[in-house]
């Protein structure tokens, strides 16, 4: 038995280094455990032949006001990432003509300007007006009572231009929760999309965005804890129904509070065990429901294609996801067209590309069964690269070297599979309707000490910001049980 700690976290992605770092630094004797050899989780940041890069596309959002800065801030590492908000994107609109046409690149471009891009007729743009100037104003208490619907039902009792709903939806569904309109809880929707409309979006930092993770994992021994990476976590241990620590592949570890960020499906039904939950919570924790995966390609160009764009998303009038097209599209039946993601990490960043040279990377929706191969996404892919190379001609004949990554890859990077078809997921738990806002699964679990951290329970935002703000919050929670244990027993 190995030393004993206040507090173990499993798992070094944003939420649990976050909330690892800020325990350490309220006073907490803390042990961060990862798996991998860097924190970041599904953000990881990457190096191979000169380029720097995440695991897939990661759009962080929103610029102004983002929870990275905040935790940097109280650890006094501020400085030690710096921060990229280039305040541009390049989302591509297919226009009646058949072109793909560049949307306004700036951060608060005027609305006529939209409109004209996405081709909204004259008569309808009193009602687009209306649309957007509701979903950027509405109230926190409003916004609270659309957890029982989905953001699709609540557009479509909205007069809505077809081109502005598509916009909408490739951009926030499509790229932000991976998931089809009519599943994405309203509630979450909305308040991602007055996160980007008033605070902007695309946040980078030099060296990729999981050097953010790096830093807090950094800071957990720099306020006297220890991360230990390369330790993968077997077992959480539990006796009388409180949790009395873990045991990874080499050692075993003391601590009365556990905070999982290995995921809450992972967390009860492996590292804990069903035996340790009652049924009713075991059934509960199997019936949620995770994203979808978020699969793609990595083109490695020996020429610089997309100039100054950062990111942006390639859509048209037919491209935005439903159940019904998932559906169809999960039978074998890929779309005509589909949202489709771009990233390119040198123009947030020179130093992520050789000179002269540039990495760009799609991601699109694909199913989250781990056990797919590229193979059995090969149409996906297929699908994602046409599009890519419709909206960027020249893009194909500058690629010396093309990678894809699949929920295979999402699963063994990240969290472990442990129900059929499902590990893959981009985002977690606690997006679709019934499991959002106020329904989000507990950051509690119903064993004394265990919590949970992350996208699946918590917090609220784009991926790895929703991921930070649950790591701020369960280190709030778990420092006031730490404080009334200590001072109770």
């Amino acid at each position: 038995m190995s030393d004993s700690y206040d507090v173990i976290v499993v798992g070094a992605g944003f939420g649990g280094s976050s909330s690892a770092a800020l325990l350490a630094k309220r006073g907490m004797k803390v042990l961060l455990l990862d798996k991998n050899a860097k924190a970041g989780g599904k953000a990881m940041a990457f190096s191979k032949g000169g380029f720097t890069y995440t695991a897939w596309v990661v759009i962080a959002a929103p610029t102004m006001g983002n929870v990275f800065e905040v935790v940097l801030k109280e650890l006094g590492m501020e400085k030690k990432v710096e921060l990229v908000a280039p305040g541009i994107q390049g989302a591509m609109f297919k226009q009646a003509s058949g072109k793909w046409t560049v949307g306004p690149q700036t951060e608060t471009p005027d609305p006529n300007k939209i409109f004209d891009w996405l081709e909204v007729p004259e008569a309808g743009r009193v009602d687009a007006l209306t649309l957007l100037g509701e979903l950027t104003l509405m109230a926190p208490q409003d916004i609270a009572k659309l957890d029982d619907i989905s953001f699709g039902e609540w557009l479509s009792q909205k007069k809505i231009d077809r081109g502005l709903y598509a916009f909408l939806i490739s951009c926030v569904c499509d790229g932000c929760f991976v998931l089809p309109v009519d599943s994405v809880a309203a509630s979450e929707a909305i308040t991602v999309v007055q996160q980007m409309f008033l605070r902007g979006g695309g946040v980078f930092f030099k060296g990729g965005v999981g050097r953010v993770a790096e830093t807090f994992a950094e800071a957990v021994e720099a306020f006297g804890g220890k991360t230990m990476l390369r330790s993968r976590v077997e077992k959480i241990n539990v006796d009388n129904g409180r949790v009395v620590g873990v045991s990874t592949d080499k050692e075993t570890f003391r601590a009365p509070i556990v905070i999982s960020n290995a995921g809450i499906q992972p967390t009860v039904l492996k590292l804990v065990g069903e035996k340790h939950f009652d049924k009713a919570y075991i059934n509960y924790v199997k019936d949620l429901v995770p994203s979808l995966s978020f699969i793609g390609a990595r083109y490695f160009l020996n020429k610089e294609i997309i100039p100054r764009v950062p990111f942006g998303v390639i859509f048209s009038k037919d491209s935005p996801w439903s159940i019904d097209k998932w559906t169809k599209a999960k039978a074998g039946h890929i779309p005509e067209e589909m949202s489709v993601w771009y990233e390119v990490p040198s123009n947030y960043d020179p130093g992520a590309a050789p000179k002269g040279k540039q990495i760009v990377m799609t991601g699109f929706l694909g199913p989250c069964d781990p056990k797919l191969t590229e193979k059995d996404l090969k149409p996906f892919l297929d699908k994602g690269d046409e599009m890519m190379f419709k909206a960027f001609p020249d893009l194909k004949a500058a690629i010396e070297a093309q990678e894809y990554y699949t929920p295979h890859d999402v699963c063994s990077l990240t969290r472990d599979s442990v129900l059929p078809g499902i590990g893959g997921e981009c985002i977690g738990l606690g997006q679709v309707v019934g499991q959002g806002g106020a329904h989000k699964p507990s950051v509690r679990a119903p064993i004394q000490g265990l919590f949970y951290v992350g996208c699946d329970a918590g917090g609220i935002g784009v991926g790895t910001q929703q991921a930070t703000d649950s790591g701020m919050k369960v280190a709030d929670i778990v420092l006031r049980y730490h404080r009334q244990r200590q001072a109770m027993i």
